[in-house]
């Protein structure tokens, strides 16, 4: 009886639905504002091993409200609030249900003084937890942000913006009790002006930001990172006599870290400069500059700046380089273009001096070849060092090729880089990466297929490898069928951050030992569809991957599963929509059984134009 009647129910809202009326615009005074979304309504089953089972008829939705006050360009805002709208069967993105809002305004967008606000929240909302190369780990929890930015852009007067995000989330990752956070704050200000052909630009930033790392990645019960930091610089820039142009620069940054329980603190002071001159067409001259008075400092940070958190060197440490280089190209023929280069490198790092002197040129092609483009560059080094002599050769090459052939759409890329100077002159690195496409279509049936691989590490230092490859194929008929599949596999070191993993190709003493996370896996993927009538969809997902993570003698086997199916018809404004979602996943570090976790939706959504 008590289906009877649901059913009935779902019934009758559906032609309420359908019957609703639609209202025009409305204006108030200067005021204009249009509204729009939908409601959905439906039965839902949520259950899983390590949760109760739960039944029950749902209500979401979301609505749009987007309008300006007296013109846009004064006052202008849009609006977006959804409830419930975030299952996996309706999206594959989530298996639980997510509400939230999205606020963006702009004010005096027409004028010399534009602003705008940001914000945003989201409550039970999905997530990842990232692994370079394989699937990501699924997580799940709230997240909020906000931001505001300003300008003024006042004719023959100094320009200047401001600019303030901040921001937080929690989250917990399924198949494991462990919790994850994340908190961030910035402020930037930048201005510039132009006087007397000087072209001159300030700034300033500063920020910092809290995490705390899910135990099953980070090898330690308390997983904590804090990070503060700031930089401010100042730049100018003139033109110079044979269509050149010299620029200079003093940047200063500074940095106050813990990563579980590694503090540093410090500043870099950096100097650059750069000239360069455009005598003939074919030709061009540039030499620059560059000096740091903390080489260790730069190292940490261009770890940090790629979304890395790493323990510094000590304030009292003492390490600066200096680097001048001078380059010449040629360009011969109109597809032909050749270079020569000298430079110096100058450090002290550690407590010894280091020094070398380099010196080479390259040259790169492109053409048409077989009714396709190609280009190719190579480039060689010759490296000599000041404290052990030796004498090293440097390689580069990149390859690329795109053409047509009996109606498959091929193209290629290759890349090989052997003793690639880095940050420091005492290491070398080297890597490789090709990938190739091919597409064919014959009317309503098309077939695709790719590949790629890569490998990057420090010549001459064990261990210090990244790698991965992937493949995908993909066959369809028209709108009757289309299917997908992808295989990807990687494996190297990582560190662990709120986020998740990030490849860090940096050796010790750098970064010690008990930071660096290794990990390795593979990821499975199929994905099939078909459309067979006009407004009728049903689809379906599949994905597997298994990974192992270690950091800190903490060894951990890994499994995701996931899968979804979607059945959805649209009949004028109303989306009936049917689908069921399943995730398993598990972390033998965790000591319990994995997860697993599904949820079943069936329901009907209607859209509204309601002003």
């Amino acid at each position: 009886m008590a289906g009877s009647l649901r059913v009935a129910w779902f019934v009758q809202a559906a032609l309420l639905l359908s019957a609703w009326p639609l209202v025009a615009q409305v204006r108030v005074g200067e005021t204009s504002t249009s509204l729009s979304g939908n409601i959905a309504s439906g039965y839902t089953a949520d259950y899983g091993n390590m949760t109760s089972s739960d039944h029950s008829w749902t209500v979401g939705g979301n609505a749009t409200a987007s309008g300006a006050f007296y013109n846009p360009n004064f006052l202008s805002y849009n609006a977006n609030v959804y409830f419930n709208q975030s299952q996996a069967n309706s999206n594959f993105q989530s298996i639980s249900d997510a509400s939230g809002v999205n606020i963006t305004t702009n004010i005096f967008g027409g004028s010399h003084f534009p602003g705008s606000f940001t914000y945003s929240k989201a409550y039970n909302s999905e997530g990842n937890y990232s692994l370079p190369g394989i699937a990501n780990y699924v997580t799940h929890g709230n997240n909020d942000n906000i931001g505001f930015n300003w300008n003024e852009n006042l004719p023959d007067a100094p320009s200047f913006s401001v600019g303030f995000q901040t921001g937080n989330s929690q989250y917990s990752v399924y198949g494991t009790s462990d919790q994850g956070k994340n908190a961030f704050h910035s402020l930037n200000l930048h201005s510039g002006y132009s006087v007397a052909g000087f072209n001159m630009s300030a700034y300033y930033v500063t920020g910092g930001g809290h995490s705390v790392i899910p135990q099953v990645v980070a090898g330690q019960q308390i997983a904590e990172t804090h990070q503060d930091n700031s930089a401010e610089g100042f730049n100018v820039q003139h033109m110079l006599p044979l269509h050149g142009s010299a620029s200079a620069g003093f940047n200063r940054s500074e940095w106050n870290t813990n990563y579980l329980g590694f503090k540093s603190s410090g500043s870099i002071d950096t100097i650059n400069a750069l000239a360069a001159v455009h005598p003939l067409n074919s030709l061009s001259i540039s030499a620059n500059a560059n000096y740091s008075d903390n080489l260790s400092g730069q190292l940490y940070q261009s770890v940090i700046s790629a979304g890395g958190l790493v323990p510094g060197p000590n304030s009292d440490s003492k390490s600066d380089s200096l680097d001048l280089m001078v380059i010449g190209s040629y360009t011969p023929l109109q597809n032909f273009q050749t270079s020569l280069f000298f430079e110096r490198r100058t450090q002290s790092f550690l407590g010894e001096d280091f020094g070398v002197t380099s010196y080479g040129g390259g040259a790169s092609y492109g053409h048409r070849v077989y009714n396709g483009n190609f280009n190719s560059s190579l480039s060689v080094t010759a490296n000599s060092a000041d404290k052990t002599g030796a004498d090293t050769l440097g390689l580069s090459t990149t390859e690329n090729y795109t053409t047509e052939v009996m109606g498959w759409h091929l193209n290629g890329s290759f890349a090989y880089t052997q003793n690639a100077q880095t940050l420091l002159v005492t290491y070398m690195n080297s890597f490789f990466n090709y990938s190739g496409n091919a597409r064919r279509r014959w009317g309503r049936f098309n077939i695709g297929m790719g590949a790629g691989a890569g490998r990057t590490a420090l010549t001459q230092q064990a261990g210090t490898s990244n790698s991965s490859q992937s493949y995908n194929a993909s066959a369809g008929f028209g709108q009757w069928i289309n299917a997908t599949g992808s295989y990807s596999k990687a494996d190297g070191q990582a560190l662990a951050t709120g986020g998740g993993l990030v490849p860090v190709p940096v050796p010790s003493p750098t970064i010690p030992s008990s930071l660096v996370s290794l990990y390795g896996g593979n990821s499975t993927s199929f994905g099939l569809s078909s459309a067979p009538v006009k407004n009728f969809i049903i689809a379906a997902t599949y994905s597997k991957s298994t990974s192992n993570t270690s950091v800190d003698a903490l060894t951990s086997a890994n499994k995701t599963d996931q899968f979804n199916t979607l059945m959805q018809y649209q009949f004028r404004k109303l989306n009936f929509v049917s689908g069921y979602a399943r995730l398993e996943q598990g972390f033998s570090v965790s000591g319990t059984q994995p997860e697993v976790i599904s949820s079943f939706y069936i329901g009907v959504s209607r859209w509204f134009n309601f002003f």
